[in-house]
């Protein structure tokens, strides 16, 4: 090991933009002592130890400087059997950071890196879920914080932290118990689809009673059910019965067709869900048209689409000019006017 501390606290203080002058005045010394220790010309008073730790945000034994391979057996051993703390991740960056410095294009740094990020996002994830659950016992009637909890311990690709069975073990109990949350139930609905619980979703779906703007949401989830069996074809003729007239309905059925890759048909939806609807209406449909034309090259209908969009988003909600979305829309017909031209 390389107990050089002088040129550990010319790091810090470099990597953290410190002058020598703010680091000797936070210690009551001369600039010139600060500078004599970077130089290894002396060493710093074992007592002023705690002290530049602190200034620096550091554990004492971070002063004394290791080899790359000591260094990177500490983070393996953090990986193994430490928790991922903010303290931890905070050394770890700092160290993979410098050597990705020295060496940009070492991919065993790189890969330590991933797995660092990823076991400090699993421990964020971690304590969110357990959070989640105390609020779902305060405001069981709370969509949003089953929403959060099925981001967090719910459908993700780290299956270290997170999976449907895991969301529907806790969030069923709930839905159960509080039947008028319907929010809920589609989430529920669509992880007990997606891990293939089919008889366990249509239980659920007799269970609920889907009303108002939801009232088609059960055909939505039936149809859904028969695809994920590899029955499109009755999955089609289950969507193909929703009524014109309910812009839920139509939309949810549009975006499945899209995920579908049947483009014109998926139009045919989002129009319809459009123009079921009264003001104040809902902007989802129309972002998807907007979207779907450009992939498809339809430049013009793009445009006219976001025309409509910032025209609606003005007629029905009072926004003007300065409002981002009213940005975004103008900037987005700008592009789509270059595209056309360019054809």
């Amino acid at each position: 090991m390389d107990f050089n501390l002088g040129s550990v606290i010319k790091r810090l203080r470099t990597e953290q933009g410190v002058t020598q002058d703010a680091l000797a005045e936070y210690l009551g010394i001369s600039y010139q002592a600060v500078s004599k220790w970077e130089t290894g010309t002396t060493l710093p008073d074992i007592t002023l130890l705690p002290k530049l730790a602190v200034f620096f945000g550091v554990r004492i034994d971070e002063l004394f400087s290791v080899g790359h391979e000591d260094e990177l057996e500490r983070i393996d051993a953090m990986l193994q059997r430490e928790t991922m703390t903010d303290r931890n991740y905070a050394y770890a960056k700092r160290i993979l950071d410098g050597i990705l410095r020295e060496s940009p294009k070492d991919v065993e740094v790189m890969k330590r890196y991933a797995k660092v990020y990823l076991a400090k996002t699993n421990a964020d994830m971690i304590a969110a879920g357990r959070m989640l659950e105390q609020a779902m016992e305060l405001a069981p009637l709370d969509e949003e914080i089953y929403g959060l909890y099925r981001s967090v311990r719910g459908g993700s690709e780290y299956k270290q932290h997170s999976d449907n069975d895991w969301f529907i073990r806790v969030c069923e109990p709930y839905a159960r118990k509080y039947p008028q949350n319907i929010g809920l139930y589609r989430m529920l609905i669509e992880a007990m689809i997606n891990k293939k619980y089919f008889d366990r979703a249509e239980e659920l779906l007799t269970a609920v009673k889907f009303t108002s703007e939801n009232k088609f949401m059960k055909e939505v989830f039936l149809g859904d059910i028969a695809l994920a069996k590899g029955d499109e074809t009755k999955a089609k003729e289950i969507w193909n019965n929703i009524p014109q007239t309910d812009w839920l309905g139509q939309y949810e059925t549009g975006e499945r067709y899209n995920r579908l890759n049947e483009y014109e048909r998926a139009i045919e939806c989002f129009n319809h869900a459009y123009e079921a609807q009264t003001a104040p209406r809902k902007m989802d449909m129309m972002y998807s048209l907007a979207f779907l034309y450009k992939k498809l090259g339809r430049f013009a209908d793009a445009k006219k689409e976001w025309e409509l969009i910032a025209e609606t988003l003005m007629s029905d909600y009072g926004m003007d000019d300065e409002d981002n979305d009213i940005s975004w829309a103008k900037d987005e017909i700008a592009q789509l006017e270059r595209l056309i031209g360019e054809k």
